[in-house]
This record gives structure tokens, sequence and C-alpha cells, in this order.
């Protein structure tokens, strides 16, 4: 009877491992609109650019799923030098934009962000740090950088900033 009740407990015990490992790292599905709400609503400020990012120097690597799982890294120094070009989004217009700016990873758990490719291009916020430089935080989940190769997200946004910020029904 006892070794039963202990084959039950190493199951139980498995199965709620198992459940919050699958669970931990659980998404919401990204959009422009709540990623908006939530850089306007953050007592930093934002600035959201539509634009074009290039690695300025080396980047530092990032942890290894056996490295992060643990969560024993410290990810303080997971930071890249990039350069910005493209136009900060206005409400009406927008202004150009050619700038050399932080990009840091984040890790939740054994889940890291990656640093983006060279190249890569779309709608992303970047954070205003107390000394002026501008960061964009890569994370776990997606919603950092969305791609807009038809100028649709842009124009999103632009609706967002001029307070009617609803997300089209196939994204809610």
């Amino acid at each position: 009877m006892a070794l039963s009740k202990w084959i039950a407990a190493a199951t139980t015990t498995v199965v709620v491992l198992a459940t919050s490992s699958a669970m931990a790292l659980s998404c919401m599905r990204p959009s422009i609109e709540n990623s908006f709400n939530n850089w306007s609503e953050a007592p930093e400020t934002y600035y959201i650019v539509s634009g074009t990012l290039t690695p300025a120097a080396p980047l530092p690597p990032v942890p290894s799923l056996s490295q992060a799982n643990g969560g024993n890294f410290d990810t303080s120094n997971l930071r890249g030098v990039y350069r910005i070009q493209g136009e900060v989004i206005g409400p009406v217009q927008s202004d150009p934009i050619d700038h050399y700016v932080w990009v840091r990873v984040g890790c939740a758990g054994p889940w890291c962000g990656q640093f983006p490719t060279a190249g890569t291009s779309g709608v992303m916020a970047f954070k205003q740090l107390p000394d002026l430089t501008l960061e964009l935080y890569s994370g776990a989940c997606p919603g950092d950088i969305f791609a807009d190769g038809n100028g649709s997200v842009k124009a999103r946004v632009q609706q967002c900033m001029t307070g009617s910020c609803v997300a089209p029904a196939s994204q809610r």
C-alpha cells in the first residue's frame, strides 16, 4: 500500500512539473494594439519607430536552454548595440531617425528572446533610458517587433495615437 501511494505521488509530481513547464511560457497572441497600450501606459517614455535594425558591434551570446533552465544567469549585460534607420511614428507625420540604440534580450525561466538579425525591419518601440539612450527589449514572447511590409501596422499605430486603438477582429 505504501508503495502504491509513493508511485501515485511521484506520478502526480511528474505531471505537475511537466504541466507547469509547458505552461510556464504561455505567451499572449501579440497585437500592435496591445503592445501600443503597454508602451503608452508605461511610466517610461517610448518612441515607436518604423525602421530597420543592423548590429553595430559583435553581440554577446544568448544563454542556451541548458544554461537558462536553472535561472542562474545574469541577463544585465545581455545587450547589443544596433543602428536603427527609419522614422519615429507620430499621429499625423513621422520624423526620420538614424541612431545607435541598445537591444536588450530578456529571459523568462529557460526561454530567452533573441537578438534581431541584420536587416530586421518593422514597427518597434524604444524605451528612453535615464541616460537618454534608447533601448529595444527582445523578450521570450513575441510582440516586440511587428513586420510591416505594406504599412498597415504603422497606420494602426497612428490610429491608436489619435485615440481609437482597437485590434481587428481577426486578432482579438
